[in-house]
């Protein structure tokens, strides 16, 4: 009995000395200016097939608001030379999106940008480091595509690659408009600094958008104080080019004696039974009409925390804050990537399958380059549709205790445990716990 408690206590401690030999790795001391130690990668010709049913795509978004592709012919960079000069920016954005059809599951993984890697062309007798964001512009995607497959111990074959401008177009396409996102008071004295454009983080209590699908729709708003109302629209008082203001001010009665009100300059009021005034201000654009009461972040760093909808500009600039408050750090920086990203998938759950392959029409033409074509991204955005009820699950690479920060080359970077990591990225990939919605299915006898 002695020795059967004893092995039970191990088993259960055995967690907590793995966890322990993963944190004294990252708490190892030792000089912070120094190259990094040796990196073990697997082989390209060494990986494992991909699981079945998994399907893996490298997304990749440089730091630029305008490019051109980085040809595939253009030379790569010296290996000794270091960094090359910027010619085709750096990835300030990498994320693996993985979806799985055979455990049905979406995942989105994040790699943080200051990972120090093995260059591409280096040798177990010869390693040549170098940050991970830098490779794209160095050796070009197919490169970057290859090497992070090695460090990780999958193989990604599929990438797209965008600048800044179309992430915002993207977010901004008609059947997405924007996000919704969760903004702590932090985020939100960041992004009033920036100076975020007017009317495109709005409280999401006080955004309110309403669909045309005839000439009349109903727009619901509710009050400051919690009160429902409903108002029908006449879309036809509306300019849908230009500035999508009405021509002259224009009246619509609501519910409980309410009244709303839209002034050509893009100002609206919403009267109550008694006499209150709610103020704020609306656009139309594709037929849509956006009604905006709530607290507005431009300029405007007393914004409450809480919900708030995004427009593609603002989201991209949340998704590229450096530090907002105490203790932020990269790792937080890779989480708002995924936040956003989280927040489109959400938007595309009640897609059809029409809307789906537009969106993947729309991303084919807003792409900068790709190793993909139109027909094999109508059959990722396929998948994707089949798989739009799932619970998006969200990996960061990599883990906390698998990082130390270290100076080389005269820049800053993240030394990581790529054997730890590889192994925590795989029980990731494989872990098949989640319920299948076909487990649910119920046979008549």
């Amino acid at each position: 009995m002695r020795k059967f408690i004893c092995l039970l206590i191990a088993v259960l401690l055995l967690p907590c000395f793995a966890a322990a030999e993963d944190s004294g790795w990252a708490n190892v001391r030792l000089p912070k200016e120094r190259m990094p130690e040796f990196i073990e990668t697997v082989p390209w010709d060494d990986l494992p097939d991909t699981n079945p049913g998994q399907h893996h795509y490298l997304l990749l978004c440089i730091d630029r608001w305008q490019s051109s592709p980085r040809p595939k012919d253009y030379p790569s960079t010296p290996l000794e030379q270091g960094r090359g000069a910027d010619k085709f920016g750096f990835t300030d954005g990498m994320v693996i999106l993985t979806l799985d059809t055979a455990a049905h599951r979406v995942m989105i993984s994040n790699i943080i940008r200051d990972a120090a890697v093995l260059k591409p062309g280096s040798t177990d007798e010869k390693q040549y480091y170098g940050r991970i964001t830098y490779i794209y512009n160095d050796f070009g995607a197919e490169a970057l595509c290859r090497l992070i497959s090695e460090h990780l111990g999958i193989k990604i074959e599929k990438y797209i690659l965008f600048n800044f401008s179309q992430i915002q177009d993207i977010i901004d396409l008609e059947c997405l408009d924007g996000v919704y996102v969760e903004l702590t008071a932090d985020e939100i004295d960041y992004l009033a600094r920036y100076a975020v454009p007017r009317h495109t983080v709005i409280k999401a209590d006080g955004y309110f958008p309403l669909k045309f699908a005839d000439s009349t729709a109903v727009l619901q708003y509710v009050t400051t104080k919690g009160q429902a109302l409903e108002f029908t629209i006449d879309s036809g008082h509306f300019r849908e080019t230009d500035s999508g203001y009405v021509d002259s001010t224009v009246s619509f009665t609501g519910s409980w004696g309410s009244a709303i009100t839209f002034e050509p300059g893009g100002s609206c009021s919403i009267t109550l039974e008694d006499g209150t005034v709610e103020k704020g201000f609306y656009s139309f654009e594709h037929n849509r009409l956006e009604v905006m009461t709530g607290a507005d972040v431009h300029l405007n760093r007393r914004a409450p925390a809480g919900l708030y909808h995004m427009k593609g500009h603002s989201a991209l600039l949340y998704m590229r804050i450096r530090k907002a408050g105490k203790g932020d750090t990269d790792f937080m920086r890779t989480q708002r990537v995924r936040t956003v990203l989280s927040a489109l998938a959400d938007e595309c759950r009640a897609f059809s399958l029409d809307e789906a392959n537009a969106l993947a029409n729309s991303i084919n033409e807003h792409q900068d380059t790709t190793n993909m074509n139109l027909q094999e991204i109508v059959e990722a955005s396929g998948i994707a549709w089949t798989l739009r009820d799932c619970t998006i699950e969200e990996f960061r690479i990599p883990r906390q205790e698998d990082v130390r920060s270290i100076t080389f080359g005269n820049m800053a970077a993240e030394e990581i445990n790529w054997p730890s990591t590889r192994t925590k990225f795989a029980e990731f990939l494989d872990h098949t716990t989640l319920t299948r919605d076909i487990d649910y299915l119920v046979v008549d006898d």
